[in-house]
């Protein structure tokens, strides 16, 4: 034990030091023999506040495990991390013998210590341990959430039958004749009669009844529905596990199964929606939306579209992937309110559009209303807007809050010609003010609804040739991304305080305004943050490196911002992008610092990317 190189006393019992070692990823990954000799050849320091242990001067031969205190971690005179308990260094001093990074005590410090002999012995015996040190950032990214994910229990497997989407059933008494009993299933559109025959006594007819006994048996039609019927029907009760209902299923070899809920019929589970569950049940919604007559049809098909998020957040899907896929159901929702309100002949002749985060495909969790109405010229534009101001009044209903900033058709600034609107971004563009970067910002990344889509198409080619060689608003329009302070300092004072994050504020918004300010600048069409990194890299704007760590990094603070959200749905409070960092595990906050550092050093990209350090 060391204290400026002198002996202190530290107790921790082996059965203590081998729960905490083996608590710390990767360690739990060496086998039992391996982790005792980490243990046994493992060391207790202390370091006062204040004290540099490593330099590039002045490389370590130990690997360092903190039990108390902090290190800030700086490259050159910035400070680049802070590390806190259960995090380690310096991997990278031992493998590669150099470091561009100083870690310097900034809370009285007590840490293990393994030598540099044991730790490279240990990456030779265990590939899994030696590649976690030996991965570049993203591959890192991609170990850690995966470790965090499956430590979690899907949803799937506790879900219950009465949270999947059944359908109507046709029940018609025993006496009822085969014909009039197909005609109630055509009108009902299903392929299943249930037939009732006394209390809680039910049969079932299928299509491929009807094609044997009726088609080719040559059962009249005008014979009662109970001499084909088959009896007892198979059922499941409305509050039983979904999973035992897909055991039924393989159980019988059936493709559908009853719904039954107090000795009654109430719906029926097809197969294919409950399989389509299991994978991600959103053809049932996709499927509702599309059929849905009225606003209460496509009220039920947005409250699904939140249990879909919620399950495929529980098994670790993407959040990029649940966002598009959320889109997807939100662009099929405005596009039936389109249809629903706006009279047919109207329909060519404007252009429905969704902006900001939707018309990026990122709001997953209703926030706002961000759209818009592009209305062809020469075309009366007074028409258009007592349907707007319907339109707007529908999706309230329907769960999209209205616009703080009232960015929604019914406002007349949003709701007007093309020839408007081509002003409108000229002004934003040559007399620019602080309204006027937001508005231009917001438009940008506008997504095409319903309607006549090249009126859209044609504006956003006029906003880049419009913005070409325009250095000085470029530079005034991304300046923004350095707005707000990235936390990368701040972890160990928010736990002891038991303080809140602004996910958004704190990283979100400098990716996505960064990246737009590149996609904006390159004639880039794409409107999602991911697709523009993946093009940004592809024109050789970002190094392939820097395009996969902010991938990664966007990816885990929309999850940690996710799971907020959610949280705050399920409390019935405002959704909002707080996290409280002491509320996260080790494992999330690893992942969350990494982002502020990935984050941190795009930042530096933008700045001197568009020569930001000249406009201060």
């Amino acid at each position: 034990v060391k204290y400026n190189l002198k002996i202190i006393r530290f107790t921790m019992s082996t059965n203590e030091k081998e729960t905490f070692i083996n608590s710390i990823h990767p360690f739990e990954l060496l086998s039992p023999q391996d982790l005792q000799k980490c243990i046994k050849n493992m060391d207790i320091a202390y370091y006062p506040k204040g004290e540099v242990i490593i330099e590039p001067e002045k490389i370590a031969d130990i690997f360092f495990v903190i039990i108390k205190g902090a290190v800030e971690e700086f490259e050159a005179e910035e400070l680049v991390g802070e590390l806190h308990e259960m995090d380690s260094f310096d991997s990278d001093s031992l493998i590669y013998g150099k470091t561009k990074y100083r870690f310097v005590v900034s809370e009285d410090l007590i840490c293990y210590e393994l030598k540099k002999k044991t730790f490279l012995e240990l990456l030779e015996r265990n590939n899994e341990f030696k590649n976690f040190f030996l991965n570049n950032m993203v591959e890192r990214f991609q170990t850690l959430k995966q470790k965090e994910y499956t430590s979690e229990l899907s949803t799937f497997m506790v879900a219950r039958v009465n949270e999947v989407f059944l359908h109507e059933p046709c029940i018609v008494s025993a006496t009822t004749p085969i014909k009039d009993s197909i005609e109630k299933s055509i009108n009902l559109k299903t392929s299943t009669i249930i037939v009732k025959r006394a209390e809680e006594d039910f049969g079932v007819v299928t299509d491929t009844d009807l094609k044997r006994d009726v088609l080719l048996g040559g059962v009249a039609q005008h014979e009662k529905i109970s001499s084909i019927a088959r009896f007892p029907i198979i059922a499941i009760n409305h509050d039983d596990f979904l999973f035992n209902a897909l055991l039924i299923l393989t159980k019988h070899s059936i493709k559908r199964v009853a719904v039954k809920k107090k000795g009654e019929i109430v719906g029926i589970l097809e197969q294919i929606d409950l399989l389509s569950y299991f994978a991600n049940h959103t053809h049932i919604i996709a499927k509702q939306i599309n059929n849905a007559k009225n606003l209460e049809d496509l009220k039920n098909a947005s409250r699904d579209s939140i249990n879909t998020v919620k399950a495929l957040s529980a098994k670790g899907v993407k959040v990029d992937h649940i966002s598009k896929l959320v889109s997807e159901f939100n662009t099929k929702i405005y596009e039936q309110v389109f249809k629903m309100t706006l009279p047919k002949d109207l329909h060519k002749k404007c252009a429905l559009i969704v902006m900001g985060s939707e018309g990026r495909s990122e709001q997953i969790v209703k926030t706002d209303q961000d759209n818009a109405l592009i209305i062809k010229d020469k075309e009366d534009v007074e028409q258009f807007r007592p349907y707007m101001e319907k339109v707007t009044e529908a999706l309230i209903e329907l769960g999209f809050p209205p616009c703080e900033g009232n960015i929604m058709v019914s406002n007349p600034y949003w709701c007007k010609s093309y020839t408007e609107y081509r002003e409108e971004v000229y002004h934003w563009i040559e007399n620019p003010d602080m309204e006027s970067y937001m508005n231009f910002a917001i438009f940008f990344d506008s997504k095409f609804i319903a309607g006549d889509e090249r009126l859209l198409k044609d504006i956003k080619a006029d906003i880049f040739e419009k913005v070409k060689n325009k250095d000085v608003f470029m530079a005034y329009f991304a300046r923004a991304t350095l707005i707000f302070e990235t936390p990368i300092g701040m972890f160990s004072n928010l736990i002891a305080k038991k303080d809140s994050i602004d996910l958004k504020k704190g990283g979100i918004f400098a990716i996505v305004h960064g990246v737009r300010s590149l996609a904006l600048e390159n004639g880039i069409y794409a409107t999602t943050t991911t697709e523009r990194i993946a093009k940004l890299e592809h024109k050789e704007i970002l190094e392939e490196e820097q395009a996969e760590e902010l991938i990664e990094a966007f990816d885990t603070l929309g999850t940690l911002r996710l799971k907020q959200q959610l949280k705050c749905i399920q409390k019935e409070a405002p959704v909002n992008n707080f996290l409280k960092i002491d509320k996260i595990g080790k494992l999330e906050r690893d992942l969350l610092k990494d982002s502020f550092k990935i984050v941190d050093k795009f930042k530096k990209t933008i700045e001197h990317h568009f020569k930001l350090d000249y406009m201060r």
